[in-house]
């Protein structure tokens, strides 16, 4: 019990001051808080004790007064010289925490043990604070602190009984003992104090005792006290649900709204949240005013949170960094690690208006590491090392990583093994790269298991091949849900060839493949269609490559024309189909492709004979010659679709192109730098460099490749001017992407302020310069951007005319306008007419609309999910796997959850791609929270993070899981809001995604 606290109690057993209220000449106004003292003094300077006491706790109640308090501690010295037992505790208490007196833990100890010694329980309680925390010269020791704490709680002392709670909670002095501790909590619980309530209400709900749910009792009570801090643990209870109580967002809502009422700091955060994540009109408004009212106290997390939506945006709440930067600053100048780091992120990545700025990123995150702050300090090391923001210390910056480390962050761990690995801006060092790989994995990434495979399978500096030693790391990463593990190992299995081998490998593939990984299914169909030592399955290979060679992939194009130039089981022969397979693939700069259409045109299968084509082809393919032969070989190399990936050559076959001249060899090499391949690390920098050089030169695709840059500040420093400088050339050549990129600019507002007559004029150009979707693309915009209050009508006369004219998905894009309200009363009713046409002529992206209107509803027409499942059961031939299994999930969390609807989720998430998984995350946590909770506890199971029940409530087991990923990311402030807030979901959505992909393969 604190100082302050002790002497409230005190005056409440009587100490008071109504005898000091009057004199013989006058009586003071209970309010008058001077007169009071003034007769205090005059009755304490007659020797009154009583007086001085009063007078004395008056004075400490003055804060931040060290006149006033020294003025107190002299009148309790001489009340306490009288033997007066309760002046002496107090006394006491000044010596121990300094105040008005010295701080001086012996003058304690003679002040209180004398005092322990006939017994006084309040003395007892004193001396357990004295060596709970120590003073002066008399050092902590929290075994003896204990024994003090339990003998004033024997006498009935509460801030004995308290404080020897506590330490029975954490086992701090004493063993853990929770049954005792929660009986001592409920004694004192008892008086109906709400900060004792709240203790026990956190005891329960975060797992220390059981059951979970008693956590609402306590908290309840609280509440009912009128305490706000009751209210919103309340809440957060009701927004995910606690062991058997179902989550419940309208009790969660109106706790919330009652605690933020009260002016309390977080509620009004998380009223902001959750007001962000309905989405409803005028949502963001209302939830942008909480939380710049709750900044307004001055209270970082408010600002943090604010700061983080404008930096990024969404929600209804458009991007304004200089409102994110002004919020922290004033944080970060008081040395606010949160806020510094918060700045340096806004700087080092650009927000809105405010470019990247690398150097004062780095400055930030140097004074926030001084702190001792580990994401700083995270954020710091690795930019030393990589020389960004300045000179390169890579000494001082891996010094800083290994305190990072010894903190936990196995994802540091992995990037700085990756830099040993790569050897570019760090030496070459396989040993250490395996080092921090095995420290990753010893804490429970799997991805460091699979690295430390790949050392072995491929061997670096001085780490030699060890097939054995790779095959068991794969293994152990496959065991642990390291998707790249599970086909590394399905690859060693395949070149072992043994049955048991093979059956192996197939089954880790085919899971691979259901669970939408793309290599996983080209490998796995390749085989199908040789019938290398498995069965031969051609409908099999036919189905897992068509949903892929629809999306692009040019190894499944190729795959599907081997499957048809041979046919394989009930899939017969067509060298027509498989010449057009080959040409696709080919287009799509397919090494192998381009080899069998190339032989395919000399032979005249499958298509009309072109010998001349074709030899072209395979001499481009065999011997490169020139500058555009360069280049396609370059793609080839660098796709690393049908050869291994070699960055290096790729790069030496895009400069041949350059130096024979051709502006397109700095393009592909700027696009090389931007993205990284292999051994070449992703560099903007040096990506800008080329795409200026191939702007200088006239070339458009480089001048819009620049501009993009310029517009993010992605390598260079943001400069909107120049980039629309730049767009305006290369428009002004009748490029159509420039022309549509300045169109969308000038109509969106995210770079530009909003423009109708620059916006059409250049959506124009670009219609005329053979851009068919320019027109529509700009109707949407008018139709819905901020032009929209005075062209709206005539956005919804331009969507109306690219339905007319056919433009491909026009009339999706218009029915989509609809369902916003766009068209009136009647939207839902016209969309839904529309799009059972376009479904009738096959279109996939109707079927997709028409579900979520049936799932949802729209204007005039109700939700009405039981069509939506007859469509997409009629239907569902239209969509490839992955969709279904989306808008099965979608189905399913449209009611409150059950056990068998989350059945039936969990088994249609094995399904979705990899590249839909953080979509799916984000479509559950707006739709069904317990089904968001279930995906997560899932994810985070195959991720190796999370051993409990499948069960859709966020328990103590399935938030410390998220808490790792959190920390893994350096995402802490992020998520201190919890887990049910729209920034976290998506976060934990990205994180998942990108758990389910394996490592490029080279």
């Amino acid at each position: 019990m604190g100082l302050r606290l002790a002497v409230v109690v005190a005056v409440g057993l009587g100490l008071g001051v109504s005898a000091y209220g009057q004199t013989g000449a006058h009586e003071c106004a209970p309010a008058d808080r001077v007169c009071v003292m003034d007769q205090l003094d005059d009755a304490a300077s007659a020797g009154d004790v009583v007086a001085k006491i009063n007078l004395a706790r008056m004075f400490l109640e003055e804060p931040e007064q060290p006149a006033s308090w020294r003025r107190a501690a002299v009148l309790l010295q001489q009340a306490a010289a009288t033997g007066d037992a309760w002046s002496t505790n107090i006394l006491a208490g000044l010596y121990r925490q300094g105040i008005g007196v010295p701080e001086d833990g012996r003058k304690v100890l003679s002040l209180l043990v004398p005092l322990a010694a006939e017994g006084s329980t309040a003395a007892l309680a004193g001396l357990g604070d004295l060596f709970a925390n120590g003073a002066g010269t008399v050092r902590p020791d929290k075994q003896r602190a204990a024994r003090y704490y339990a003998r004033a709680a024997a006498g009935g002392d509460a801030h004995g009984k308290y404080r020897l709670a506590l330490m029975l909670l954490d086992g701090s002095g004493v063993p853990v003992d929770i049954p005792r501790a929660v009986d001592l909590l409920d004694e004192l619980a008892a008086a109906g104090d709400p900060w004792v309530l709240i203790q026990l209400g956190d005891v329960f709900a975060s797992g220390k005792a059981k059951p979970a749910n008693r956590a609402i009792d306590y908290f309840d009570r609280a509440a009912e006290a009128g305490n706000s801090a009751a209210m919103v643990r309340l809440a957060q209870i009701y927004q995910s649900g606690i062991g058997t109580v179902a989550p419940d967002s309208a009790k969660a809502t109106d706790l919330l709204e009652r605690a933020a009422a009260l002016n309390d700091v977080g509620a009004q955060v998380l009223l902001a949240q959750a007001l962000l994540a309905g989405g409803e009109p005028g949502a963001a408004a209302r939830a942008v005013y909480l939380l710049e009212t709750a900044a307004a106290k001055g209270e970082v997390l408010p600002v943090a949170v604010l700061a983080s939506l404008y930096a990024k945006g969404g929600g209804g709440v458009p991007v304004n960094g200089p409102r994110a930067v002004a919020l922290l600053q004033p944080f970060a100048d008081g040395g606010h690690a949160a806020a510094l780091v918060g700045l340096g992120d806004i700087y080092a990545k650009g927000s809105g208006t405010v470019a990247v700025d690398l150097p004062r990123a780095r400055a930030l995150f140097e004074q926030a590491a001084e702190t001792g702050d580990l994401a700083a300090m995270n954020r710091l090391g690795f930019m030393l090392v990589l020389g960004q923001g300045g000179a390169a210390d890579a000494a001082r910056g891996l010094d800083l990583l290994d305190q990072v480390m010894a903190g936990g962050d196995t994802w540091a761990m992995l990037q700085l093994a990756d830099l040993y690995a790569e050897g570019a801006t760090l030496p070459l060092d396989g040993a250490k790269a395996l080092q921090y790989y095995a420290r990753a994995a010893e804490r429970g990434n799997a991805a460091g298991l699979t690295r430390i495979g790949l050392l072995y399978q491929r061997g670096l500096a001085h780490i030699a091949t060890d097939p054995a030693a790779a095959l068991d790391y794969f293994e152990r990463a496959a065991a642990a849900g390291d998707g790249g593990g599970r086909i590394y190992l399905a690859l060693m299995l395949l070149e072992r060839a043994s049955a048991g081998d093979m059956a192996r490998a197939v089954q880790l593939l085919d899971a691979a493949a259901m669970a939408g990984d793309a290599w996983a299914t080209t490998i796995l169909a390749d085989l199908l269609i040789r019938g290398d030592r498995i069965d031969a399955d051609g409908p099999r290979a036919l189905a897992l490559l068509e949903p892929l060679a629809e999306k692009g992939n040019a190894a499944a194009l190729a795959s599907l024309g081997n499957l048809y130039a041979t046919g394989v089981g009930a899939i017969a022969a067509d060298t027509v189909r498989a010449a057009g397979y080959f040409e696709a693939a080919a287009a799509l700069d397919d090494y192998g492709a381009k080899s069998r259409f190339g032989l395919m045109l000399l032979k005249g299968e499958g298509v009309k004979a072109d010998p001349a084509r074709g030899l072209a082809l395979l001499q481009n393919v065999a011997s490169i010659g020139d500058g555009w032969a360069k280049i396609q070989l370059g793609d080839v190399l660098a796709s690393g679709e049908t050869v291994p990936l070699d960055a290096d050559a790729a790069l030496a076959a895009y400069q041949g192109a350059r130096d024979a001249g051709l502006a397109a060899g700095a393009i592909k090499l700027g696009n090389l730098y931007l993205t990284g391949k292999g051994a070449i690390a992703p560099d903007p920098t040096r990506a800008a460099a080329y795409f200026a050089e191939a702007a200088d030169s006239g070339e458009s695709v480089g001048q819009v490749n620049l501009a993009l840059l310029l517009l993010d500040g992605k390598g260079v420093t943001q400069d909107v001017n120049q980039a629309v400088g730049l767009l305006r050339r290369a428009a002004g050549a009748g490029d159509a992407w420039a022309n549509g990129t300045l169109g969308g600019l000038y109509a969106d507002g995210r770079h530009l302020p909003p423009d109708y007559d620059n916006a059409r004029l250049f959506s124009v150009a670009a219609a005329k310069a053979g851009d068919s979707g320019a027109m529509l693309r700009l109707g949407i915009l008018l139709a819905t951007g901020p032009l929209a209050q005075d062209h709206r009508a005539e956005g919804m006369d331009l969507v109306d005319a690219a339905v007319v004219a056919q433009v491909p998905n026009a009339v999706v894009e218009r029915a989509r306008l609809h369902l916003m309200g766009l068209a009136g009363p009647d939207g839902g009713p016209m969309a839904e007419s529309a799009l059972l046409a376009e479904l009738d002529d096959g279109n996939p992206a109707a079927l997709r609309l028409l579900l979520q209107l049936y799932r949802a509803g729209g204007p005039g027409l109700k939700a009405r999910p039981a069509q939506a499942q007859s469509l997409l059961d009629a239907n569902s031939a239209l969509l490839a796997p992955e969709a279904v299994a989306f808008e099965t999930i979608a189905l399913r969390a449209l009611p409150p959850a059950t056990e068998q609807s989350l059945a039936d989720i969990g088994a249609a998430l094995g399904g979705i791609a990899s590249t839909d998984l953080s979509q799916t995350v984000q479509m559950l946590f707006w739709g069904n929270k317990n089904a968001y909770v279930f995906a997560l506890q899932r994810g985070l199971r195959d991720a190796g993070l999370y051993d409990g029940p499948l069960n859709g409530y966020l328990g103590q087991a399935t938030i410390s899981a998220i808490n790792r990923v959190c920390r893994q990311l350096d995402a802490e402030a992020t998520c201190a809001a919890g887990p049910l807030t729209p920034d976290v979901a998506i976060l934990l959505g990205n994180y998942l995604a990108s758990q389910s992909k394996p490592l490029q393969h080279s």
